[in-house]
């Protein structure tokens, strides 16, 4: 078995990259990985450099392609001279993926989880003074570009208006504001999927985070869907963006499943 970059891109990265495994005298792919650059000040000012790491493989191969693209990974990091994370998605039942990676120091401490809350749910919260309530559904187009922006500047995205279409189509769509005399203090989209409502985005800014806004529109939410007879709401969670699991359990969530694992290791510049 040899290791070598591949002939063409991989995943939509580049070559240099990405790596694969290959039989050496029948030229039979056995496995691959990729190092995907997602540098981000925004969601994770201590560590704007996010690197995600992703394998396909098994056995020898996989012990291989992560020793490949880790130092891929350490490679760039260090061009970038900036505090880095790498990490990798990991199905929960992937030992054999978390046993290659932990050499390497990589810590099981993320993830992406399922937040859930049911009936009997949380006493309504205060709207602060001085703010109001407003929803729509998206469908003006200066609201959508707006909205876009905004979302693209947060998780350094690329979504388009055709994304936002698709997510503002789904079952009793709704956007919730929470307008400041200063302007928006807080956002969350919410719709309706197999019989709960699920929040799509949640997002305030930064002078009141620490004022429990977040939690605030969550019950917001929260009473939306249980006006209409709906008393189960769900929210996937990335666990390390920071504040954001933090405020679904301070507005009662809790852990209902967990969906993906990201293990990761911290790098110095």
């Amino acid at each position: 078995m040899i290791l070598r970059n591949p002939r063409e891109p991989i995943s939509g990265e580049v070559p240099e990259n990405a790596f694969e495994a290959v039989e050496e005298r029948s030229g039979e792919r056995l496995g691959a990985s990729v190092v995907h650059l997602e540098t981000n000040p925004v969601l994770f000012s201590n560590r704007p450099v996010q690197m995600r790491l992703e394998f396909e493989g098994q056995g020898a191969a996989i012990g291989q392609l992560v020793g490949a693209a880790i130092a891929r990974a350490r490679a760039i990091a260090k061009e970038e001279q900036l505090p880095a994370r790498l990490y990798a998605p990991c199905a929960p039942e992937d030992q054999e993926l978390l046993s290659a990676l932990a050499p390497y120091g990589f810590q099981d401490t993320d993830g992406l989880v399922r937040m859930s809350l049911k009936r009997p749910l949380p006493p309504m919260t205060t709207t602060p003074a001085g703010c109001v309530i407003v929803n729509d559904d998206l469908s003006d187009p200066e609201e959508r570009t707006y909205f876009l922006e905004r979302y693209n500047q947060l998780y350094q995205a690329q979504r388009d208006v055709s994304w936002l279409v698709e997510l503002s189509g789904r079952k009793l769509f709704q956007r919730l504001l929470c307008v400041s005399p200063k302007g928006l203090a807080g956002e969350i989209l919410l719709y309706l999927s197999d019989g709960a409502g699920r929040v799509a985005y949640l997002q305030t800014s930064r002078r009141w985070r620490n004022m429990g806004m977040g939690t605030h529109m969550l019950m917001l939410a929260c009473n939306y869907f249980e006006n209409l007879g709906i008393y189960t709401v769900e929210a996937d969670v990335r666990a390390r963006i920071p504040f954001l699991l933090r405020t679904f359990e301070r507005a009662g969530f809790r852990q209902e499943k967990l969906l993906m694992r990201y293990p990761g290791i911290d790098i110095a510049p």
